[in-house]
């Protein structure tokens, strides 16, 4: 028997599902400009709510960039800091191939917790991000996953009802969140693994 609500949208998050990255690549890079250790460069960008500024839009890049010097004392030109920051994302083996099978069939979206640089860089370095129909992206709705914010976003841009979209995610938590917005939800494992939820959920 059909579902009274087949799906419609599948929703992708795009960090550690679509692409792979490691912000201690970052790091290291970054420690070769500075009088800090890559634990130390991690502490001033990643654990000290600065990189959680730059993801909802409440400094931008140049100010973060100016910020991060400052703190780690480091000697590099921002164009350098960029390539250094940006630097460190590789396509999910086996993901395009499954995007490129759901495009045909239904209207994709992308929700990330990300900034600007990174988000540039992705779309200008990974093709198959140009099959998706819209963004919803932290640092331009000023939320981050899991807050509700994000999803209801994306459930005005999906033009869809809840239950007529899955949302699939690397962290639970944000699975679970999608789930409380009425959405139907997958925790990404692999990409082996997400064919077979797809699967059950009736949409490949």
């Amino acid at each position: 028997m059909a579902s009274a609500n087949p799906i419609k949208t599948v929703i992708f998050d795009l960090g550690k599902v679509i692409v792979n990255f490691d912000h201690l690549i970052t790091c290291r890079r970054l420690a070769q400009y500075c009088p800090c250790s890559p634990e130390e460069v991690y502490e001033n960008i990643f654990s000290s709510g600065l990189e959680e500024q730059l993801d909802t839009g409440s400094i931008s890049p140049d100010v973060f960039f100016e910020a991060v010097s400052c703190r780690l004392n480091l000697n590099i030109e921002i164009e350098l800091f960029m390539k250094v920051w940006k630097g460190i994302f590789t396509l999910n083996p086996g993901i395009e191939q499954l995007i490129n099978r759901l495009k045909s069939s239904f209207k994709l979206l992308c929700i990330s917790n990300t900034n600007q640089w990174h988000f540039e860089y992705c779309l200008e370095t990974f093709p198959v991000l140009n099959s998706f129909d819209l963004f919803i992206l932290s640092f331009k709705v000023g939320r981050k996953k899991p807050h509700n914010e994000i999803f209801k976003k994306a459930m005005a841009e999906a033009d869809a009802l809840p239950q007529e979209c899955v949302y699939i995610d690397d962290i639970k938590d944000f699975v679970k969140a999608a789930e409380c917005s009425g959405m139907k939800g997958i925790h990404f494992i692999s990409v082996a693994q997400l064919e077979r939820q797809l699967e059950v959920a009736g949409v490949l």
